[in-house]
C-alpha cells in the first residue's frame, strides 16, 4: 500500500515526499515536471512522467503501486496565465 502524490517533484510535493520517505511510508510521484524537478526526490522514490488527466495513467499507477490515498498537489503556478487563458492550461496539463 502507497501513497500517490500528484505535483511531488514540485516544491510543496517534493517536502510531503520527503516527510512520507523519512517515516517510512511507501509513497510513489506523479508529475509532468512543468514546474518541478526529478533531482528534488529521494532516489528510492518511485517516480512516474506523466499527466493526472491520463485516466490509464493514473489508473495504472494506482494497481501497480497498491496505492490507497492520493495527495493532490499538481496545479499551474502561473496566476496570471491562469486568468487571461484558463482553457489553455487545461489542455496543456491533459496532453
Amino acid at each position: 500500500m502507497a501513497v500517490l502524490i500528484t505535483g511531488g517533484a514540485g516544491y510543496i510535493g517534493s517536502h510531503m515526499v520527503h516527510e512520507f520517505a523519512d517515516a517510512g511510508e511507501p509513497v510513489v510521484v506523479l508529475d509532468n515536471l512543468s514546474n518541478g524537478f526529478r533531482f528534488l526526490l529521494p532516489t528510492s522514490v518511485p517516480f512516474v512522467s506523466g499527466s493526472t488527466g491520463d485516466r490509464t495513467l493514473v489508473s495504472d499507477v494506482i494497481a501497480r503501486h497498491g496505492v490507497t490515498a492520493i495527495v493532490h498537489f499538481a496545479a499551474s503556478i502561473v496566476v496570471p496565465e491562469s486568468v487571461v487563458e484558463p482553457l489553455e492550461l487545461l489542455r496543456q496539463q491533459h496532453r
